[in-house]
């Protein structure tokens, strides 16, 4: 499979916003738990905090998030920022293949075979890409076979009418009435199958 660059960010959008509220959600109630945590195990505890000139007792989990809050919120909106970037980046492996993935079905279903799935190095997916692409090459195959084989059978009942015609008249119109149904019933499967020959010979 073909690595390519893929332009567009946001290929499945619904589904990416979804990703991405999950990781920031998860992130932030690590983080709002981790600040629980630490405040129950410190409830007991007081801290002595100096700012402007004044000394200040106060309980430690109030005074860590105060801390928190008033020096640390460069680094808390970097971390989202960078949370937020890497999210996107997990997130378009997986849109961007299943998109592709619908593309090609989608495909399948109009009658087109000779299309296939083409993923980058890193997207996720490339297992069911190959198999897809393997069953596309097989089917396509195998309906060339049908194609192959009806013609056969249509030169074979041409020869057979012939045949019939030699045989007594009650007889002679009894096999080619045979031969009719088994002609009609053929051309029903060329039909059948053509839909998706012809597109995957293009």
């Amino acid at each position: 499979m073909i690595g390519h660059k893929r332009r567009i960010i946001f290929i499945k959008r619904a589904l990416q916003a979804r990703l991405l509220l999950g990781y920031f959600f998860f992130v932030i109630s690590g983080g709002v738990f981790f600040i629980i945590l630490m405040g129950f195990f410190t409830t007991k505890s007081m801290t002595i905090s100096y700012s402007a000139n004044d000394l200040e007792m106060v309980q430690t989990p109030l005074a860590l998030l105060k801390q928190s809050i008033a020096s640390e919120w460069p680094y808390l909106l970097l971390g989202c920022l960078i949370m937020v970037i890497a999210a996107i980046r997990v997130t378009h492996r997986v849109a961007g293949p299943l998109y592709r993935f619908e593309q090609t079905l989608d495909n399948m279903l109009s009658g087109d075979l000779g299309d296939s799935i083409s993923l980058r190095s890193k997207d996720e997916g490339k297992e069911l890409a190959s198999k897809i692409n393997s069953f596309n090459k097989e089917l396509s195959g195998t309906l060339n076979k049908v194609r192959s084989e009806s013609g056969a059978i249509k030169e074979l009942l041409i020869q057979a009418r012939i045949i019939a015609e030699q045989f007594p008249k009650e007889e002679g119109l009894e096999l080619q009435s045979i031969l009719w149904s088994i002609d009609e019933k053929n051309k029903k499967i060329a039909i059948a199958g053509e839909r998706y020959i012809e597109r995957a010979d293009n």
